[in-house]
């Protein structure tokens, strides 16, 4: 079958998008295990013209089938978020979702985001159509899930753990910039301060814990200063008890590559891993290094050279100057 080039998702295209939707791939996992993906929607609104509503949509039409792909991302926004590939995709398909993946970067680019990343496993025959396309791999992760139970409080994790307030906004600032690599913090910045929960010891904030919560689930994404590792599994234990409807909605928490220790922490408070998944990244921009000039001593011998000032300049006057210099120590007679 012929295949056109990829391009922005128009009305005409919202029924193509409804078919495929159905057997999507998600890479927004925060998003998708909270309150799901409602990539129809999204696009119905993305393809109304002169707006800013929805998400982004590119569709690589192949007869009457074809690929889509949506991306979240805000006016002014550097980072835009690859919310699903549809349908899912399969081995031998990898060079015309490459080819959409290229297009969808580009609209980012377009739009005024630095990067694009997107969160797979890399087993998934989506992972080479990925690198294909120039994305790179910035970190794994393992998120961890713990079904909706009933939590019985602990005696010593009472009192741990308080909400975030907007005076701890610059200490989990800079918890987030001293225990996050910073290649990685370009691509996951600090969520929203205000959803989530603290640990503070001697009137510093040792843990921050960024909760974001839907109708489907819970997502926490921990961070922890390096003093305060013996207190993590009690303070998950806490986070536990005090978000709400734990007993109806699964708990997925995020446990980065340079997290590994947290792992088997999660595992003494009841979480079991989930999945593995790479976090992609890819460079909408490309960095320019400012050329200045400079003489090249063989071609230009004459040049002008800033003279040095080594001690400082006298200026003596002359007998026939107007103001002669008065000496010290003198007197002038009456």
């Amino acid at each position: 079958m012929s295949r056109s080039d990829p391009r922005a998702v128009s009305a005409l295209d919202l029924l193509t998008v409804r078919r495929l939707y159905e057997r999507s791939l998600p890479l927004d996992m925060v998003t998708a295990l909270t309150n799901g993906i409602s990539g129809v929607e999204h696009a119905a609104l993305a393809a109304v013209p002169l707006t800013d509503l929805g998400a982004p949509t590119v569709i690589l039409r192949n007869g009457h089938g074809g690929y889509v792909g949506q991306f979240r991302h805000r006016l002014g926004e550097q980072i835009a978020q690859l919310s699903f590939l549809a349908p899912e995709p399969r081995e031998g398909d990898c060079r015309a979702w490459a080819q959409l993946l290229e297009a969808v970067v580009a609209q980012a680019g377009r739009r005024g985001a630095h990067l694009v990343c997107a969160e797979i496993a890399e087993d998934h025959p989506a992972f080479v159509a990925f690198r294909m396309a120039g994305f790179a791999v910035y970190s794994r992760q393992v998120l961890l899930r713990h079904a909706p139970a009933p939590i019985t409080a602990a005696g010593s994790a009472r009192g741990l753990l308080r909400p975030a307030q907007d005076r701890d906004a610059f200490s989990i600032a800079l918890l987030h910039a001293n225990t996050v690599p910073r290649l990685l913090q370009q691509a996951d910045p600090l969520p929203d301060v205000a959803s989530g929960l603290v640990y503070e010891r001697d009137g510093q904030i040792g843990a921050y814990l960024a909760i974001t919560q839907g109708k489907l689930g819970i997502v926490i994404k921990p961070y922890f200063h390096p003093e305060v590792y013996d207190q993590a599994a009690a303070a998950m234990q806490a986070a536990l008890e005090l978000i709400p409807h734990t007993d109806e909605l699964p708990v997925y928490v995020y446990a980065r590559a340079y997290q590994d220790w947290l792992r088997g922490v999660l595992e003494q408070v009841g979480f079991r891993a989930w999945a593995d998944q790479a976090l992609l990244v890819k460079y909408t921009v490309v960095r320019v290094e400012r050329v200045e000039a400079a003489t090249v001593s063989a071609l230009e011998t004459a040049r002008r050279q800033t003279p040095a000032i080594d001690g400082p300049i006298f200026h003596p006057f002359k007998s026939d100057d107007r103001f002669p210099p008065v000496k010290r120590g003198t007197k002038k007679a009456p």
